[in-house]
């Protein structure tokens, strides 16, 4: 008769809760604790920054356990890039309804780029935790988030972009290419806020439009000024030709 020990049963892991629990259905349950972490994510980070906020912090300020944080998030990195997620895409959907709002009033382009800044520009001085972690914790967390930030700034670019083409479509014509010019318009747009936000939001949301529509209307005057001149013949070449008479 052998003697061998049976080999140790595995240990099952314990299933996920599914079943309501004061008339709340557990998938219910599991998204408003992520909403309250979320929601502490942005109290805790936007104020102490990234490098200084724990998932102690988090969990203290939401009122729940390590186990629901964990239930959510792997960590705390996780957490800043679905925070960052959520609040980039509200920032570039007010950006997009600044754009079709001044488009419904037959605005002209550059009436339209000011609209979509100023939208963008309030979004951010509503709430200056949503500054600090759009602005300034993106590209200081980690690689993984950076690269989030990196894809986030080429969705920012994009829509620039989509306004770029749209109205100036001969623009590699004249030896430009529309996703360099646009980048260099987000980053105009993206450091003017960060200076902006360093001074305490002092000057008034339109006055910072007003300025940033200036770089904007550059690239417009010069567009019209260069388009013309490839429709326009040169001097010389609209000089009428002299003939010579016959027999000379």
């Amino acid at each position: 008769m052998s003697t061998a020990n049976p080999p140790p049963a595995k240990r099952r892991r314990s299933p996920m809760v599914t079943r309501p629990y004061g008339g709340v259905h557990a998938d219910t349950r599991r998204q408003e604790r992520r909403a309250r972490l979320l929601a502490a994510g942005l109290e805790v980070i936007g104020t102490r920054g990234f490098h200084l906020s724990t998932v102690r912090d988090v969990c203290a300020h939401s009122g729940l356990s390590e186990r629901y944080f964990y239930e959510s998030f792997k960590g705390m990195g996780l957490l800043f890039e679905a925070l960052y997620a959520d609040l980039h895409a509200e920032s570039q959907r007010r950006v997009m309804a600044g754009f079709v709002g001044a488009s419904a009033l037959k605005a002209d382009a550059m009436q339209m780029a000011e609209s979509a800044l100023i939208a963008w520009l309030h979004y951010i001085k509503e709430d200056a935790r949503r500054a600090r972690i759009l602005l300034i914790e993106a590209v200081t967390v980690n690689e993984s988030s950076l690269r989030s930030t990196k894809a986030a700034f080429q969705d920012f670019a994009s829509i620039i972009q989509a306004f770029v083409q749209r109205l100036y479509p001969d623009l590699g014509k004249l030896g430009y290419e529309t996703q360099m010019m646009s980048s260099v318009l987000a980053g105009a747009c993206l450091q003017a806020a960060k200076t902006w936000m360093w001074a305490d939001f002092q000057q008034p949301v339109e006055d910072v439009a007003a300025h940033l529509t200036v770089v904007f209307r550059s690239l417009h005057d010069f567009y019209v000024r260069e388009t013309a001149r490839l429709v326009t013949p040169p001097a010389e070449a609209a000089k009428p030709k002299s003939r010579r008479r016959a027999g000379a």
